[in-house]
């Protein structure tokens, strides 16, 4: 007799699903592989900073940051928090659905935290300001 068993491919083949989070202190170190003894490889100095985190070793999360740098960094050092990086200075409007009023001008490399989403706006909050901005020109948000 043949058992036939289904199995998902694509769970054996990737075991890990990337996914976006952010840097939790103000001075986080990344390391050449899992471990303490390993060489530092970058220390970013940016709270709430988004990173994408591609693999995990125990304790350890690789990471993957906006440049496209890839390095190891300790849980301690990672937050649940969702967060962006604005690529391309763009307005951040009262409403989505009215580009007439604008309540601030958001610059490139400005970080901020994510409120919500939809297909084209996230309402994010940006130090004490809340509005909405384009989400095609954030990294540290799934595009879909």
């Amino acid at each position: 007799l043949f058992l036939i068993v289904p199995i998902n491919v694509y769970s054996i083949i990737y075991t890990f699903t990337p996914k976006y989070s952010s840097i939790k202190k103000e001075k986080a170190n990344s390391r050449h592989n899992a471990s303490f003894d390993a060489p530092l490889e970058w220390i970013y100095q940016k709270k709430n900073l988004p990173i994408l985190i591609i693999n995990e070793h125990g304790n350890w999360r690789e990471i993957r940051d906006m440049d496209g740098d890839e390095t190891w960094m300790h849980i301690s050092m990672i937050s649940n928090k969702k967060t962006f990086i604005n690529n391309k200075e763009q307005n951040l409007l009262k409403y989505k659905d009215n580009s007439n009023i604008v309540k601030a001008i958001v610059k490139r490399g400005v970080v901020g935290k994510i409120l919500s989403c939809d297909e084209i706006f996230c309402k994010v909050k940006i130090k004490t300001y809340k509005g909405w901005v384009k989400k095609k020109y954030l990294w540290g948000i799934k595009k879909n």
